[in-house]
């Protein structure tokens, strides 16, 4: 097919045909009358030189109206599948409760719960300790579940032993603001403040990060509005859930999470990773020893 230069215009080029066909549907479907041509290895859409200016504003306004936005991720590796420190969780809180069970911590219920009076007598330990502790095999269930999710969603990204480091810290940060806000009277006890702090240290990372460019910061803001949505659907709710802990523990993940998504946390390697794991099992075998001074 040939074209007279006079009469037709080109005003758009791609090498893919299914683009320009799709420009070439908008124009017919707003009634300008348009033609495909390939020329070389390229699709170039032609108008008539009289409908030239129209051609162009309908296209204009239809790639307004449906811009492709950028959906490229900001620089989120894949660092570990945190299989190994799961398995690190579970046994550590399981082997808490038989050995508590079996009673060879004969102390650690009375020593370890987050009791606010003692808190502020200086048992800061109790902030640790409490999250080992459960009230019963459903709650222990229960949050071995949800620790196991989060906890392999966050060590994907932050890797296994930084990742378990930071729940511990941001569970412990989360049940000292919750014994700032409660009475003296008031105690707690679960894991499921550091499973929230888990869920807000991804928050975080992909707020900090950018999950999606180009949309602005409503859109940004689309993982802590899913954090938040998961706190009102599990963090509220039963007798004997405290709500403040669960919020508590989402907010100092979400802080925390954001702070750290600023670094490169490849440049830890394999060896910073087991460094910083067992640095949280030091962490958690210290404050088990304050509950129980043998």
């Amino acid at each position: 097919m040939t074209l007279d230069d006079r009469q037709w215009v080109g005003i758009a080029e791609a090498k893919r045909y299914r683009k320009i066909l799709e420009l070439e549907l908008v124009l017919t479907s707003v009634g300008v009358e348009s033609k495909v041509v390939q020329v070389e290895r390229a699709w170039i859409l032609f108008v008539p030189s009289h409908l030239e200016l129209n051609a162009r504003e309908q296209i204009s306004l239809y790639q307004t109206e449906n811009r492709v936005f950028n959906r490229s991720r900001a620089p989120s590796p894949i660092l570990d599948n945190g299989i190994v420190g799961c398995v690190v969780f579970v046994v550590l809180i399981w082997g808490i409760w038989f050995l508590e069970g079996m009673g060879l911590l004969p102390n650690f219920r009375s020593q370890g719960t987050m009791w606010v009076f003692a808190v502020e007598q200086g048992e800061w330990w109790r902030c640790v300790t409490a999250l080992l502790l459960h009230v019963d095999v459903s709650h222990l269930v229960a949050n071995t579940v949800m620790g196991v999710v989060f906890g392999c969603l966050v060590a994907r990204h932050f890797g296994s032993g930084l990742c378990w480091l930071l729940v511990l810290i941001c569970g412990s940060m989360g049940n000292y603001l919750n014994s700032l806000i409660q009475g003296p009277s008031f105690a707690s006890i679960g894991s499921s403040t550091a499973t929230f702090a888990a869920l807000g240290l991804l928050a975080g990372l992909f707020f900090r990060r950018r999950l999606i460019f180009g949309r602005g910061w409503r859109y940004n803001a689309l993982p802590i509005a899913g954090a938040i949505g998961v706190f009102v659907l599990f963090g509220i709710g039963g007798e004997r859930t405290d709500v403040v802990a669960h919020f508590t523990g989402l907010l100092c993940g979400v802080v925390v999470g954001t702070v750290v998504a600023s670094f490169n946390l490849r440049w830890l390697g394999q060896s910073g990773q087991w460094i910083t794991g067992v640095l949280a099992l030091i962490l958690t075998s210290w404050a088990v020893l304050m509950t129980n001074p043998w």
